[in-house]
């Protein structure tokens, strides 16, 4: 123990007579008065972190940064756990002593059928998208399956990788070590893409200004971050997750603004250590030129400040793209099949309240096909804006219009009745049989009704729905069946 420590400990190992006779008489008193003596005992637990990872995680000069160090200090401060940083050298690493019994817990990472053979995970306390990162003369892609024959990094040991191979195998993938390793191989071509957070992405470009790259797509399914706890040590997620269930929104987002954006200093630079020793020396020598050379350097930095901000709308601008494009369908412009899926039936925690008297509605384009064969697939694009047109012009403000995908859509009712539903799908016939259509095309809709009974899942309901609307297309199609 270093000498620090002892002096530390000294003031305590003299007390501790008087204290054990405290001790004593506290519970000597507390059983005559009928009181339980059991005292809570500090627990020390062990804990990993990918090294290199911020603003998540990271470890600087032996200390633990980034918004999982937060966590970590309000859990030891709202339990009786104390941590004791176990420091590594790679993510692989934190992973090898997890399943080795090294570590305890780590506090940041994604749940896996591979991680679930060894560790158990707490509840979700941290969300965030991925995306793909490209050259900015690259294309704009929507997400993986647009990738084709291009090479993607990804880092080793990430829940990422895991995924591509079991959902994507014909992706060519390139492992690098960690995030920054595979901004470097898009910038050095010897990757086309990287995938990898939103978050850390855009703190790596504004720290080392990666000016030539850009966000290019959507990369997969978001992070949902989580405690990892290590076999054997399962009696610590009763406590962490009653530690993370009791911090406030406000603090949860005082956090995440606290380590937005930060600025950190990978490490020791010794290649610019000893450039500014030469820079000194030369400057020793032509000290008449040294207002010249402070102006033309005053004059790169403005120019890389310029740069900067450009770069930092650049990203804004991208990251409104990104959002807009996670949820909409790009043709319609009404939301998305993913959209509906991850607010409404994916969704186990959506407000009970709000589904009491809720109905959906399937409504399928009858002969759809025959427009694209006969009239070309524009005039199909065409008339599916102007269905989408007419459904958002006969609903309410409340109901939530989606495309579901080629020519079906899905109108989700809410505080509705039966009755209700069908008199707007009545409207929603009418009007689409004296709207004029491109290439004056005459159009008639199948519908599928169905609403949501007590206690049962979104799921099941919409399968309702969709028989409805088959039940509609096999009687022969232009009409509405519910299924009650």
């Amino acid at each position: 123990m270093e000498l620090r420590g002892l002096l530390r400990l000294l003031p305590l190992l003299m007390c501790m007579p008087l204290l054990a006779y405290a001790d004593r008489l506290a519970m000597a008193n507390a059983k005559l008065a009928g009181q339980d003596t059991s005292v809570s005992t500090i627990q020390t637990v062990r804990y990993c972190v990918d090294p290199d990872w911020l603003p998540y995680e990271g470890i600087r000069e032996g200390k633990h940064l980034g918004i999982s160090s937060d966590y970590i200090d309000y859990i030891e401060s709202h339990s009786s756990l104390k941590f004791q940083l176990v420091p590594t050298s790679s993510w692989t690493e934190t992973l090898s002593f997890l399943q080795s019994g090294q570590c305890d817990l780590t506090p940041m990472l994604n749940k896996t059928l591979i991680r679930e053979t060894y560790l158990h995970f707490s509840d979700v306390y941290f969300r965030s998208p991925n995306v793909l990162v490209s050259l900015k003369d690259q294309p704009f892609l929507q997400g993986f399956e647009n990738i084709g024959a291009r090479t993607l990094a990804v880092p080793k040991g990430y829940r990422l990788a895991e995924y591509i191979q079991h959902y994507y195998p014909q992706i060519e993938t390139l492992t690098v070590a960690s995030e920054p390793a595979g901004l470097q191989s898009v910038l050095d071509k010897r990757a086309d893409l990287f995938v990898g957070s939103m978050f850390s992405v855009n703190s790596y470009i504004q720290q080392t200004g990666f000016n030539h790259l850009k966000i290019a797509g959507w990369g997969g399914p978001e992070d949902e971050l989580r405690m990892g706890v290590a076999y054997g040590q399962e009696s610590l997620l009763p406590m962490v997750n009653k530690a993370l269930n009791a911090v406030s929104e406000q603090e949860r987002i005082t956090i995440y603004q606290k380590w937005n954006n930060v600025t950190v200093i990978d490490e020791t630079n010794y290649s610019l250590v000893y450039q500014v020793i030469c820079a000194t020396f030369l400057l020793l020598l032509i000290l008449g030129a040294r207002t010249y050379f402070i102006s033309q350097y005053n004059r790169r930095l403005t120019d890389k400040n310029q740069q900067l901000e450009t770069l930092r709308q650049q990203l804004e601008t991208s990251n409104a793209e990104l959002e807009f494009l996670s949820t909409h369908d790009p043709l319609t412009k009404l939301y998305n099949r993913h959209y509906f899926n991850r607010l409404f039936i994916n969704n186990e925690q959506h407000d009970k309240s709000a589904k009491a008297g809720m109905c959906l509605v399937m409504i399928d384009i009858d002969y759809f096909k025959e427009i694209n064969d006969t009239l070309g697939h524009n005039v199909g694009d065409r008339i599916l804006e102007q269905v989408s047109q007419v459904l958002q012009h006969c609903v309410r403000e409340s109901d939530v219009v989606a495309r579901w995908g080629g020519e079906e859509f899905v109108i989700l009712c809410q505080q509705s009745s039966l009755p209700l539903v069908e008199s707007l799908c009545v409207r929603i016939a009418e009007r689409i049989k004296h709207y004029q259509f491109t290439d004056n095309v005459q159009l008639t809709c199948s519908f599928g009704v169905a609403k949501l009974a007590d206690s049962e899942p979104m799921m099941l309901c919409f399968e309702r729905a969709d028989r409805a609307l088959y039940r509609a297309k096999a009687q022969g199609r232009n009409q509405m069946c519910t299924d009650r």
